[in-house]
């Protein structure tokens, strides 16, 4: 976690292009490709992508209770290999089973849980691009500084602008996405897996009461050797 007194990009956003490699594995023979985004853009990234991955694990959790759920309440749809469908078609399933099932008796819930796929739709699309597009960037000349990133679905034009705050206000709203979609659940049904969440204050407290190098007050920073 950084504060809020982190460097700050240069103007417009503008960051020092950077290639990622460790030594220890390059070899001689190989040629590597390489993309020239700013350093501070990489762990971002990957965080957006490891964020979504447990979304949709806590997601398909929940999708598979709310198939249980309808078929031990005498259900007849067809959910045969919903495993193996894309996310869009098992977004549809959880939410056509929150409409016509779940609603019934949990309406409350059925409402939050279809506002929940929602969100995931918007936030999906994002996650999709920086997983899957190619990305673009513009060097400014007679520089190393990058502006206009972007993730571009090259089939079909898509963009998705991004700079560091971008992407990790991303991965951030998937993982609240993620914790509101355990409690929501947890209202009328279990889920099994090792979901863990735990509320922004109680994280902030740890992150301003322990001791670490990055502590707001200096007086909770580590002694420099």
């Amino acid at each position: 976690m950084s504060s809020n007194d982190r460097s700050r990009e240069v103007d417009n956003n503008q960051t020092s292009a950077s290639m990622s490699f460790d030594i220890r594995f390059m070899k001689k023979g190989k040629h590597s490709t390489f993309l020239l985004l700013p350093e501070s853009y990489h762990a971002p990234i990957g965080l957006v992508i490891a964020h979504w991955g447990n979304f949709e694990t806590v997601f398909n959790a929940c999708l598979s209770g709310l198939i249980d759920g309808e078929k031990a309440d005498g259900g007849s749809r067809d959910t045969d290999g919903w495993q193996r469908h894309r996310f869009k078609s098992r977004r549809r399933l959880f939410k056509d089973i929150c409409s016509e099932w779940l609603v019934s008796w949990r309406p409350a819930e059925a409402d939050v849980l279809k506002g929940l796929a929602d969100r995931a739709g918007d936030l999906g699309w994002k996650r999709n691009l920086i997983a899957h597009g190619s990305y673009g960037y513009t060097i400014l000349p007679h520089s190393s500084e990058v502006t206009n990133c972007r993730a571009v679905n090259q089939g079909t034009g898509d963009e998705f602008r991004f700079d560091a705050d971008i992407l990790k206000k991303l991965y951030h709203d998937i993982s609240h996405m993620t914790a509101d979609l355990v409690i929501a659940f947890k209202c009328f049904g279990e889920i099994e897996g090792p979901f863990h969440a735990l509320p922004d204050t109680e994280i902030l407290k740890v992150y301003r009461e322990s001791i670490h190098p990055r502590n707001p007050n200096p007086k909770k920073r580590p002694p420099q050797p």
